[in-house]
Formats: C-alpha cells, structure tokens, sequence
C-alpha cells in the first residue's frame, strides 16, 4: 500500500539533472570565444576577413538568393519581431505547454536584454556604406548582430521543444532541420544586407548559442520544480518531455 508513494515521492525528490562535462566545456569554450572577440570588435572597427566576405557574399545577385534571405532581414525588426516571437509564445502556451511558453518568453526577453547591454558596451560602427551596400541605415551599435542573437536563441528552443517532445519521426528531423538551416541562412542575410560585418554575426551566433543553453537550462529547471510536482505526486514517464 505504501510502495507507490514512497517510489512516487522518491522519483519527485529526484535532482534536476546536471551538465555534462563535454556541455560544460562547449559553453566555456563559446564564453571565451565570445569575450575575446567582443574586446576585438571593441577595438577594430572591422576584422581581417569581414570585408572580403561581405563583398564576396554581396556579389551572388540572382533573384532567388534575394528572395530566400530578404525575410530574414525583415523579420529581426520590430513590430514583426515581436509579433511573430510574441505570437509563437502564446501558441505554445495555448496547446497547454504553460513553462514552454514562458521558456519561450524568458529565451526571447533574455536575448533582447542582451544584445541592447552587449551593443552599448562594445560600441563598434556599422559598415560604412563606403565600403559595402547597405541595405538599411541602422544608427544603433553592430556588435553582436542582434537578428542572429535572438533567433538562434529562440528558435534554437523551439528545436529543443520539438527534438525532447516529439516521438523519433522523419518529422521532428525535418522540424529541428528547418528551424538549423533558418538559424544559418539569418546569419547569411545579415552578411548580405550590409548592416553587419561576418564577425558581428559570428558574434551573435556565440552569444544566442549560450543564452540558448541558459533557456534549456531554465526550462529544466522549472519542469522539474513546478510542472512535475504539480502532477497530482505522479511525475510524467522518463525520457519524455511534456512540451507538447
């Protein structure tokens, strides 16, 4: 009569599980990457490499290839930014997956707090439309590229919802492979665009990727916390995450 609950309570009390060491030493690695080069884009307007793949990037003039990357551009912009993250967020929340969604909020907020404090304090240039096409004027900083920021960390988390929530299938792979080709082609039309050199979207890519993991991290947190505790003491089976 009393095996149940004690295995229940037992499987409630169990600790959140914790980095591995090659997770560990990814993220130190991407930290240091990253503060080094800030302190470069601190000090160098542009870096060796930056101007050379702009141009070369830039030259790929057919219609498709402008097709394909022109709503990308768009899309880090307010108010459709917000509008489509905002609208992705309550999805989330109205399919029933409530710490998903406020996953989503926190992945979403944390990146646009960072990429304003990150800008104000590396203070690099724009490309000077002298040297490059500038699709658009942009008075704010360029470092980290913020379009590359916010979507690798949002979208890099509806990819980590779908790999954890979704039975194996040909359709979560094709899921979690759309969302990665969409995070790398937003690099590539911020490169063309000219509003950011290749080592502010280098940049942004490093900066998403960590407050990536700090969304993951967060969303393992408050499931084991909040939603497991809350299931009546029967927590959901292992190996299956309730984002769905």
């Amino acid at each position: 009569m009393t095996a149940a609950p004690r295995l229940a309570s037992a499987q409630l009390q169990e600790p959140r599980p914790r980095w591995s060491r090659g997770a560990i030493a990814a993220t130190t690695a991407a930290t240091v990457a990253f503060i080094v080069l800030a302190v470069l884009a601190h000090l160098h307007p542009m870096l060796p490499g930056d101007l050379p793949i702009t141009r070369a990037v830039q030259e790929v003039r057919s219609p498709w290839f402008q097709w394909l990357l022109r709503p990308f551009n768009l899309l880090g912009f307010p108010p459709l930014v917000d509008v489509i993250y905002g609208g992705v967020t309550i999805l989330v929340f109205l399919r029933g997956a409530r710490w998903a969604a406020a996953s989503c909020a926190f992945g979403g907020l944390g990146s646009a707090a960072l990429n304003f404090l990150t800008k104000a304090l590396v203070d690099r240039p724009r490309p000077p439309a002298e040297l490059v096409h500038v699709e658009r004027i942009v008075t704010s900083p360029t470092f980290p590229a913020g379009h590359v920021l916010n979507f690798t960390a949002f979208a890099g988390f509806l990819a980590y919802l779908a790999w954890i929530g979704l039975a194996p299938s040909w359709r979560r792979t094709a899921l979690v492979t759309m969302l990665a080709v969409m995070i790398a082609l937003m690099g590539l039309a911020r490169i063309d665009s000219g509003e950011h050199w290749t080592s502010d979207v280098f940049g942004g890519y490093l900066l998403g990727s960590l407050w990536l993991a700090a969304t993951i991290q967060f969303y393992r947190w408050g499931e084991q916390r909040f939603v497991r505790r809350s299931a009546s003491g029967v927590p959901p089976p292992s190996g299956r995450s309730r984002a769905r």
